[in-house]
């Protein structure tokens, strides 16, 4: 089987209602994986082990916190803190795939290094699980075949 070499770029991250891809560096969907013992029984002595698992929606953005108003991603982080809000991320437009879910913001750091683009690190929690799904870009008809 050859191997598929899965890009990012060019593509969107939507929190809320608004496109943050022009600002996003790096984006991840980050798994935490817990597990704990199985209660043995009489009928299943060696249990496998209990698994639950969550995820984060992490990266990294260019900051903007001189932008008007509540649509820069900075000042939305801040004003929108504890909020959990929907989520749409395309890794990669010229593709087919989507992950979509609720997160929650967390104010992120402002500031940094004198004289430079500064970026910062974004993690917020996904409430629930994620959803994979196919990406229609806009203006395409998605087609269906009848038989």
């Amino acid at each position: 089987m050859p191997v598929t070499d899965s890009r990012l770029g060019p593509g969107t991250l939507t929190i809320g209602s608004t496109d943050y891809g022009m600002q996003a560096s790096n984006v991840r969907l980050v798994p935490s994986n817990d597990s704990t013992d199985g209660t043995p029984t009489l009928g299943e002595p060696n249990p496998a082990p209990i698994l639950t698992t969550s995820w984060e929606l992490a990266g990294t953005a260019i900051q903007d916190w001189e932008t008007d108003g509540p649509t820069g991603f900075v000042e939305y982080c801040r004003a929108n803190n504890n909020t959990v809000v929907a989520f749409e991320w395309v890794p990669n437009s010229g593709k087919t795939v989507k992950y979509t879910g609720q997160c929650q913001i967390q104010a992120v750091e402002i500031g940094g290094d004198v004289n430079t683009q500064i970026t910062t690190d974004f993690t917020f929690p996904v409430v629930g699980d994620i959803t994979r799904d196919t990406y229609t870009p806009q203006g395409v008809r998605a087609t269906t075949t009848t038989k």
